[in-house]
């Protein structure tokens, strides 16, 4: 192999992007990673600490860019257009970028300052949807729980082929129209137990 000149953090993380999405995050490791880029894994400890390192930076890019398109999915909109847009975005990456998806599920270590910050990104845009209901404060977190719950069980059956027969995409609709109903009906519920 030829040694790369000009190899740097960003190349890895991207080459690192590519295996996870093309093979999962079970297959991320450093000699993957230098296969891709035609180098021997050693050369990659120059740019990342270590596989543990790699999958923290590929922890951080995927946080960040999914909570991106989830804030992205809701500006301008509310109540149940806003639901219904996040809920889109939150499927279509989590289903189009499986790998990447599965990493940002992963635990944030207590000290991971810029994760938790690409994190609070998507809980923004869950508190957004949210808002726009006029619901109160205990009934606002159980609600946010309960969409993203739902949209991550529904996403990661999709992503195992888990789903059967039929047309997903009506599936996904009625699922949303029921969580719109019960957000909509929270706000006219007295609050329950936190």
């Amino acid at each position: 192999m030829a040694r790369k000149r000009g190899l740097g953090r960003d190349d890895v993380v991207t080459a690192g992007l590519a295996v996870l999405d093309h093979a999962g995050i079970d297959a991320v490791s450093l000699a993957a990673v230098a296969e891709r880029l035609d180098v021997r894994p050693p050369s990659l400890y120059a740019h990342v600490d270590g596989l543990a390192g790699l999958k923290r930076d590929l922890a951080h890019t995927t946080t960040v860019e999914f909570g991106e398109v989830l804030r992205d999915s809701v500006l301008g909109r509310s109540g149940p257009d806003a639901v219904r847009s996040f809920a889109d975005a939150y499927r279509r990456w989590a289903t189009g970028f499986p790998g990447r998806y599965e990493m940002t599920l992963l635990p944030i270590a207590a000290d991971d300052d810029e994760r938790r910050a690409g994190a609070r990104l998507a809980l923004g845009a869950v508190q957004a949807v949210i808002r726009g209901f006029g619901i109160d404060e205990t009934s606002a977190i159980q609600a946010g729980r309960s969409l993203r719950s739902a949209l991550d069980g529904f996403s990661r059956l999709e992503n195992a082929d888990n789903m059967g027969r039929g047309d997903h995409d009506a599936d996904f609709a009625f699922l949303i129209d029921l969580l719109i109903d019960g957000i909509s009906q929270a706000g006219t519920q007295p609050p329950g137990p936190a």
